[in-house]
């Protein structure tokens, strides 16, 4: 007979006498096991029999499997070390660590890690084609050669059970801006659906961001005709380039002229960024912006 530690056991030893047995022996074993010895009146001279009572039991679940443990009088914390589970510091334990331990529980260990990794990342560049009127049927010009974007990026990765939940990123330096690619071409070498150039103007180029160091304690965020400022709204005087003129500004990209400056007159034009880093690092220079139709 084998009898697991935990378990209750009660023995009943049936045997023939010639004298009357009437007393009833109690002990307990080092191991935790009640025995109880009772003769039997009868004499059809019986084997032994054993009678088992299982103890009450919890399942804790963890790393995928379930490990069964007795519950008589443990927490839920008493529990794990018994089933020999070793939380991390981020683990989360379900019921709470303190409760005590019920026949019928399940326990759940959700594993919880954290790590921190540094990704470079491909910023893809775009392909932007425009129609020049003044090009002959199938001519390609190139404008500007295309060019994709590096980032290095640090990144929290949180995950459940080996499993990724989310994910924030902490820093990223941008090693090399992405620039895209420009081609002209003829007007009938192209769909009519894409851009056409109407003019094209040699402008003085500066930049600016939504915020008051560079628009001013009363800044709001609006350009003078409503828009949101920020990259792809720029600046300008609309004498020379009408407001809400869509334009093609090179090293720049695509853009909308919808804001005016008491400076920007004549053949400058200021480019929004959404930082004021970026902006400072564009500062001045020479650029060509295509008016588009």
């Amino acid at each position: 007979m084998q009898i697991n530690r935990g378990q209750a056991a009660r023995i009943v030893s049936s045997f023939c006498a010639p004298f009357s047995c009437r007393a009833t022996i109690f002990f307990m074993i080092s191991i935790g096991i009640a025995v109880v010895l009772r003769p039997s009146y009868s004499g059809g001279g019986s084997p032994e029999t054993v009678e088992t009572v299982p103890a009450p039991q919890i399942q804790v679940f963890a790393d995928g499997e379930y490990i069964t443990v007795s519950a008589k009088d443990i927490t839920v914390a008493e529990a794990l070390r018994e089933a020999g589970i070793l939380l991390g510091p981020l683990d989360r334990v379900e019921p709470s660590m303190k409760e005590p331990a019920r026949a019928g529980m399940e326990i759940r260990v959700t594993r919880v890690e954290m790590r921190i990794v540094r990704e470079d990342v491909c910023e893809p560049h775009q392909r932007i084609v425009l129609m020049d009127e003044d090009l002959r049927p199938e001519q390609v010009v190139e404008v500007q050669k295309g060019q994709d974007g590096q980032i290095w990026r640090e990144v929290r990765i949180w995950e459940k059970d080996g499993k990724e939940t989310k994910r924030d990123i902490i820093s990223e330096i941008r090693v090399q801006k992405k620039i895209d690619a420009v081609e002209m071409r003829g007007v009938s070498s192209l769909p009519s659906r894409r851009a056409v150039v109407r003019r094209c103007l040699t402008m003085e180029a500066t930049a600016y961001d939504p915020g008051p160091r560079s628009c001013g304690k009363f800044a709001d965020g609006r350009t003078s005709i409503g828009l949101k400022a920020g990259k792809g709204i720029v600046a300008v005087d609309p004498r020379v380039i009408p407001l809400r003129t869509p334009l093609y500004v090179e090293g720049y990209g695509l853009a909308i002229a919808g804001d005016v400056g008491s400076a920007i007159k004549g053949m400058r034009i200021d480019l929004g960024f959404d930082t004021y880093r970026e902006a400072i690092q564009f500062g001045r220079r020479k650029v060509k912006v295509y008016l588009l139709q």
